[in-house]
């Protein structure tokens, strides 16, 4: 029922609201009129996120919250003022006094701004160009740069301009980014595209290489502490078997030669683990890197060059194991070495930037697969390294431990204690490794898949669509309004919202009429014989049941009263006195209502309530003529009253005529009183002792206010008496709601 009750606010201010809509159509049609066509250009980059190209410490290769984390970092930076400003140097160098800019701007228009006169072509290329290569941000406090700044603006290469018609979004769910930007020129929206990607790309490798020094600096560090703490126990191991073994031993058999030969292997052995765990990583690394290549093409470098480069690369090897099982000290087998290095380096396969029919670029992987055979050399020479110390140690421990067997205890501690501080210290130096990795060897994963090129035709303008939407929206907003304008309105308006604000029985409902044209009597009781349109009379019909539920009451003495004045209750009472004439039924009329004696007035009654007194005799029936007055129509009589400041049982005389009601139902079948209204005057309750029923009559227009619900309160204290209310004043089209 609500629903039907806002439909028909909708419906009764429908001109409104489609002149509302209207008026949004003619507002887009003008704001769109000079709208310049639109070119648009997409680039493609691929993050490579979903693509596990670095080395992973655990097991969380592809996590998905991490990666949408990852997006949204990349979209923001690519959106940042940093990068925004970057590419707005770059088209500022471009356009400003170029003859084919992308954009040419009315430099009338610079008379006026006291910031642009006086601009230097070479000035301000030089501040772009040093802004540019610093990756530095306009600062508004200087004059020049300020300039700049509004420079900027007059081309339409500000941030919040650029924001504008730039769009940066995550393809669906892919491990592609997609950028759009729209412009007036094709040129200038594929430049946009393809150069902001560039300029992400370098303010993004310039802030991972000062991540990465930052973690170099704090690693590094780590990597000094753990190694002084390394050194602190092979000392400690070295101090003790020098105090322990000095003393059980002969001296001719153990020397601090011996002794300083076990802390410097196991010096030695830490240093060469820790290299062995490094080069691991880097070798993980480079063939992760030359998986993501793809599968290599066909070989485009000198077989005879490789199979040098390669035989030497084993000799190096084979000589270099044997210079370490030898200790290390022959200066002959060094300097072989030395020249193998260097032949090595003279025959490696190099080669230009070919690109084969699958898009492999040969330069590249040549040159991770010579990082890689340099590493398995190294790789190999450590492990030998770590072999030979390892047996070094083995001979001194058991030497040791033969001299001293009440000493191995000791020992065994101080050797776990070395290795846990070995493990520490290696595990620094791999992190070290990993930091710096990202500026040595790591490969960028950003790539562009997709190069923006000129549009060759404009975006459609949308403009149908845009007036549609905005009269739509004037529809909707208008209608919304009226809606809101409804809901927040208090007054009773219908029965149903009559019914839940009060609570009270509702016996008749009496739409607004308009008085003004015909008199009340006219509109009841004048009726046109021989008509089709008689029974039309939607005011004339409510009236006829209110009638007949009159009737239908049993009461006939009944009073009419109201919470508030101008609610009707003068017009109404009259109106039900015409019709119940209709029904050939007598009525009296009593102006009870001593506040506002309207009804009085209207019918040019005499003032005769106040003034007459039985003196303890019944009412006889030439005393009932001369009180009563006629009001022109038949069967319907009234008796007036004088009107004052005062209530029925200050101003009636001791045996007042209300005491004898019962004589004038002898010649009268209904008597109807008029009563002050409740919240203001005391009158009805003092009335309500003569009455056989009571009916509240209350205007649609009014609303339930705090007082008001102290007078329904009232209304069910006489439920005996309480016939029910009538609601006025109701409009027709709210009438069945």
């Amino acid at each position: 029922m609500e629903l039907i009750y806002f439909f028909r606010i909708i419906f009764k201010r429908k001109w409104i609201i489609l002149a509302a809509g209207l008026a949004g159509i003619v507002a887009a049609f003008l704001l769109t009129m000079n709208k310049k066509p639109l070119f648009k250009s997409q680039a493609q980059m691929s993050t490579g996120f979903t693509i596990s190209e670095e080395i992973k410490l655990s097991d969380d290769i592809f996590n998905i919250p991490q990666i949408d984390v990852k997006f949204n970092n990349v979209i923001e930076n690519i959106n940042s003022p940093k990068v925004l400003n970057l590419l707005s140097y770059k088209l500022l160098l471009h356009d400003f006094g170029n003859e084919s800019a992308f954009i040419v701007p009315d430099k009338s228009k610079w008379e006026k701004n006291e910031l642009l006169k006086g601009v230097n072509t070479d000035s301000v290329r030089k501040i772009l160009n040093e802004k540019y290569s610093s990756m530095q941000m306009l600062r508004s406090g200087i004059k020049a740069e300020k300039q700049l700044q509004e420079l900027l603006k007059e081309y339409g290469y500000d941030l919040d301009n650029m924001r504008k018609f730039l769009h940066v979004s995550r393809f669906q769910r892919t491990d592609y980014i997609n950028i759009l930007y729209h412009s007036v020129n094709p040129e200038l929206s594929a430049f946009v595209v393809n150069n902001l990607i560039t300029e992400f790309h370098r303010y993004y490798e310039a802030f991972r290489r000062e991540r990465s020094l930052e973690s170099m600096v704090a690693m590094d560090s780590l990597v000094v502490k753990r190694k002084a703490e390394l050194d602190e126990k092979i000392r400690a191991k070295s101090q003790y078997l020098d105090d322990s073994v000095v003393s059980t031993m002969d001296p001719n058999l153990v020397g601090a030669n011996k002794l300083s030969q076990i802390s410097m292997y196991e010096s030695s052995l830490a240093e060469e683990i820790s290299r062995v765990q490094n080069l691991s990583y880097q070798m993980e690394q480079i063939d992760l890197q030359l998986k993501s290549l793809g599968e290599a093409p066909a070989p485009v470098t000198n077989n005879a060059d490789n199979q040098e480069y390669f035989r030497l690369r084993k000799e190096y090897n084979d000589l270099y194991d044997k210079y370490i099982k030898q200790g290390a000290t022959d200066q002959e087998m060094k300097l072989r070495l030395d020249d193998l290095q260097r032949r090595l380096k003279l025959s490696a396969p190099t080669g230009g930037i070919t690109t084969d029919n699958s898009g492999y670029n040969n330069s590249q992987r040549n040159s991770l697969m010579q990082t890689k055979i340099d590493l398995e050399g190294r790789l190999r020479s450590a492990n030998s390294k770590i072999t030979f110390y390892r047996g070094k140690l083995a001979e001194a421990g058991s030497f040791i431990s033969a001299a001293s067997p009440d000493k191995s205890g000791r020992l065994v501690q101080l050797d776990k204690e070395i290795e846990v501080a070995m493990l520490e210290y290696t595990s620094a130096k791999e992190r070290l490794t990993l930091a710096s990795s990202i500026n040595e060897t790591g490969v960028s994963n950003f790539k562009q898949t997709l190069y923006g090129q000129p549009a060759l035709k404009a975006e459609p303008s949308k403009r149908l669509i845009i007036m549609a939407l905005a009269g739509f929206s004037g529809i909707v907003i208008s209608a919304l309004v009226f809606i809101f304008l409804a809901y927040i309105d208090q007054s009773i308006k219908t029965p149903q919202q009559f019914q839940r604000l009060t609570g009270l029985p509702l016996i008749g409902t009496i739409n607004i009429v308009n008085l003004k044209a015909t008199r009340i009597k006219e509109q009841v009781t004048q009726v046109e014989e021989n008509s089709d349109n008689n029974r039309h009379n939607t005011f004339r019909e409510l009236l006829r049941k209110l009638r007949y539920e009159i009737e239908s009451s049993g009461k006939r003495v009944i009073l009419f009263t109201s919470t508030e004045p101008q609610q009707g209750k003068t017009t109404l009472i009259q109106a039900l006195a015409f019709s119940l004439s209709l029904s050939k039924k007598k009525v009296l009329l009593l102006d009870t209502n001593f506040c506002n004696n309207d009804l009085t007035v209207y019918n040019d009654a005499k003032p005769t309530l106040e003034k007459y007194s039985a003196e303890g005799h019944d009412v006889k029936a030439a005393e009932i003529t001369d009180l009563i007055t006629n009001t022109g129509v038949e069967n319907v009589d009234i008796i007036g009253c004088q009107g004052g400041d005062y209530t029925p049982t200050e101003i009636l005389p001791k045996d007042h005529l209300l005491n004898h009601l019962q004589t004038f139902l002898q010649q009268y079948d209904f008597i109807l009183m008029e009563g002050a209204p409740l919240n203001g005057f005391t009158d009805t309750k003092e009335l309500s002792q003569y009455a056989d029923g009571i009916l509240a009559i209350f205007s649609a227009t009014a609303e339930i206010k705090p007082a008001d619900k102290d007078s329904i309160k009232y209304f069910k204290t006489v439920k005996s008496k309480f016939l029910g209310a009538v609601l006025n004043k109701v409009e027709n089209s709210d009438i069945n709601l």
